[in-house]
């Protein structure tokens, strides 16, 4: 009997350890940053922020009279619950697809992406995943080498190492996430 009700208190606060993972800069470290980067960045700063609410890190290098960055947002459903706006990170999640899906200019850019967590998307800078509930939002601005015929060859090509780069972090952070 004692077990039973052990059993039923685990499993009754199995959703809330769900979303006990470490903070945003635990999910990707600055070690974890440099390596991505190949160059030396700033501490993480964690920010809490709203809509929808949660923390960030973000991690910065200074670089040719520039300012590049990596910033990580994770939401928890409880966080987004708290803020009173949305009803969960999937509802997040699934109204910024219709909402971009529904826009001429927004749609240009998003393309639905595979194989990470419950869905993912990116939608021209950032990098949406939803695992369980958490909705994870990776922002990478790199350092772009080389030289480029025109203006839309270079945002192309900055795009495309921007996504590249933001599935990299996408799988470490998902890795260090404690949920199911």
């Amino acid at each position: 009997m004692v077990m039973f009700f052990l059993a039923a208190f685990y499993f009754s606060l199995a959703p809330a350890w769900a979303e006990e993972s470490p903070g945003p800069c635990g999910l990707y470290t600055q070690a974890d940053a440099e390596a991505l980067f190949n160059e030396q960045v700033s501490d993480g700063v964690v920010r809490t922020v709203i809509l929808p609410a949660g923390e960030t890190c973000r991690y910065t290098l200074n670089k040719k009279g520039d300012v590049f960055d990596l910033t990580v947002k994770v939401s928890t459903t409880r966080a987004i619950l708290k803020e009173g706006i949305y009803d969960s990170a999937e509802d997040v999640f699934q109204r910024q697809i219709k909402a971009r899906k529904n826009s001429a200019y927004a749609a240009k850019t998003f393309k639905e992406l595979q194989g990470l967590g419950a869905g993912a998307f990116w939608e021209g800078t950032s990098l949406y995943v939803l695992k369980g509930n958490i909705l994870v939002i990776i922002t990478v601005r790199s350092v772009l080498e080389g030289s480029f015929s025109n203006r839309e060859a270079m945002d192309a090509a900055h795009e495309e190492q921007n996504l590249a780069l933001s599935l990299k972090v996408a799988d470490t952070v998902l890795s260090r996430l404690a949920v199911s």
